[in-house]
């Protein structure tokens, strides 16, 4: 499966397995947000978020809960969930939910990843955007598909493995203006070990080395402003890419990581998202994998 960034928002591109086989339809009872806030941001913008949630079902109303796992720092314990009272869509039904994390959800005042788990499979968008402070108006932000966790990304096979690695390679990188923000989402039920790196586009130095980081269960980890980490040194260069992969040796029982970079414009706070992409839909094989 392909995950493409078009300027401000992102599209899902639609995978094709063998002949025989179906297009990859997103449709899922246990859907992602990568990340999700409502808080108060750089130089007082205000971060906001709003999702879109549809019922594919020609026939059967669904029933959904939102669940919004906070964010944890490295190493951290995963603070409680938060979720939602159950939400019922009719067949074919589209709902807006507006400011989620304040009408839905109650997790004003916080960041984290915002799960759905339904009884019928659903689609989901969210729009994330920051009103720079004083504004009144305009259409800052950025589209984030929703993610079906078995999408989730899960261990390297082993250290050489290059394909098991979500590639994040989107970002403006050369430009002073620019800031941006990298977060990693944990879907599964055990805390996974994570290696992050920014990597040269020409040479394929990995600046700094290995970054590693430990992401609770169910959980947020807020990476920050990687590409400015005084401990990766990185210049500004555009096409600077990041990876993202958990260790190899790590037992994942299911679920795994997904990963996002969000690119803002220190000027205006307008954003876009670049989502972390697989090389391949399933596990590739140690034998075939190769340097990073």
């Amino acid at each position: 499966m392909k995950w493409i960034a078009r300027s401000l928002f992102v599209v899902v591109g639609i995978g094709f397995a063998a002949a025989a086989s179906a297009a990859y339809s997103p449709a899922a009872t246990n859907g992602w947000f990568i990340v999700a806030g409502r808080v108060v941001g750089f130089e007082g913008a205000q971060f906001r978020t709003d999702i879109w949630l549809f019922n594919p079902d020609a026939s059967n109303n669904a029933t959904a809960t939102l669940v919004f796992h906070p964010q944890a720092p490295s190493g951290g314990t995963a603070p409680a969930p938060i979720s939602s009272a159950p939400i019922v869509f009719a067949a074919r039904e589209t709902k807006l939910l507006s400011d989620v994390l304040l009408a839905t959800v109650s997790a004003d005042g916080q960041v984290g990843a915002l799960e759905w788990q339904s009884d019928l499979p659903l689609m989901g968008g969210l729009r994330s955007y920051t009103a720079p402070s004083g504004c009144t108006g305009g259409t800052f932000g950025a589209f984030l598909p929703a993610i079906p966790a078995a999408e989730s990304m899960t261990a390297k096979q082993s250290s050489t493995d290059s394909a098991n690695v979500l590639q994040i390679f989107g970002t403006s990188s050369g430009d002073a203006n620019y800031r941006t923000q990298l977060d990693v989402a944990n879907t599964s039920a055990v805390t996974l070990p994570i290696e992050v790196s920014v990597i040269d586009p020409e040479t394929s130095l990995v600046y700094g080395g290995v970054q590693s980081f430990s992401v609770a269960p169910k959980s947020l980890l807020r990476v920050g402003r990687i590409l400015e980490a005084a401990t990766v040194g990185a210049p500004l260069k555009d096409g600077l890419r990041i990876t993202v992969a958990i260790k190899e040796g790590t037992s994942v029982p299911s679920g795994g990581v997904l990963a996002v970079a969000s690119t803002l414009d220190n000027r205006s706070q307008d954003q876009y998202a670049f989502l972390g992409q697989r090389q391949s839909g399933t596990v590739v094989p140690a034998e075939l994998t190769g340097d990073r």
